[in-house]
C-alpha cells in the first residue's frame, strides 16, 4: 500500500488473469475543534460563554463529539494517530476539542505538523491580553472556509478545511 501525494492511500490487486486492480480510498479527517477569545488566548474554564461551548447540545462541543468516530486525547501519540489515520476512509473522524493548556498544546502539535483537515473555532466576544495562546502554533496553509453562523450570545462559530 502507498500513500500518494494527495492523501489517498493506493492498493495494487493483482486476479487471476493478471490484471492489476487499483483501489483508492481517502484517509481518516483530524479535526478540531476549539473555542478563543478575540485576541486568539484560551478562554477560562469558568467563563459563562465558554460553559455554552462546552454543553450546547445541538450547536457546542456536544455537537460535534456525537458525529466523532473516534476522540483524541493529549497522550496520544502523533506517529500513531497517523498510522491509524491511513486505515481508515474518509468517512472516519478523529476529533481533538481544546478545553485546557494540554489539549492546546496537543492541538498546537496537531497543527505543527499540518494533520488537521478540518477546524471548527468558537470565536468568543471577548479579550484577556494574556493566556494560554492558541494561533501559535498555526503552520502555513490556506483555509476554506464551510461555515459559519452566530449566536445570539455573541459567539461566531466557524468551520474551515484545510485546502491543497
Amino acid at each position: 500500500m502507498r500513500v500518494s501525494v494527495l492523501g489517498f492511500v493506493r492498493a495494487s490487486v493483482r486476479n487471476k488473469h493478471g490484471f492489476h486492480a487499483f483501489l483508492i480510498r481517502g484517509m481518516a479527517k483530524i479535526q478540531v475543534i476549539m473555542a478563543l477569545t478575540l485576541d486568539g488566548f484560551l478562554p477560562h474554564e469558568n467563563e459563562i460563554l465558554m460553559r455554552w461551548v462546552r454543553e450546547n447540545r445541538r450547536y457546542g462541543f456536544p455537537h460535534w463529539s456525537q458525529d466523532a468516530t473516534f476522540r483524541i486525547y493529549p497522550h496520544y501519540g502523533l506517529m500513531d494517530l497517523l498510522d491509524v489515520r491511513e486505515k481508515h476512509d474518509k468517512g472516519c473522524a478523529y476529533l481533538a476539542e481544546v478545553q485546557d493548556g494540554g489539549s492546546a498544546e496537543y492541538a498546537g502539535g496537531l497543527f505543527r505538523y499540518n494533520l488537521v483537515d478540518e477546524a471548527v473555532l468558537y470565536l468568543l466576544p471577548l479579550s484577556y491580553g494574556d493566556g494560554i495562546p492558541l494561533t501559535g502554533e498555526f503552520r502555513s496553509a490556506r483555509w476554506k472556509l464551510l461555515d459559519c453562523k452566530t449566536f445570539s450570545n455573541g459567539i461566531c462559530r466557524m468551520i474551515y478545511e484545510r485546502s491543497e
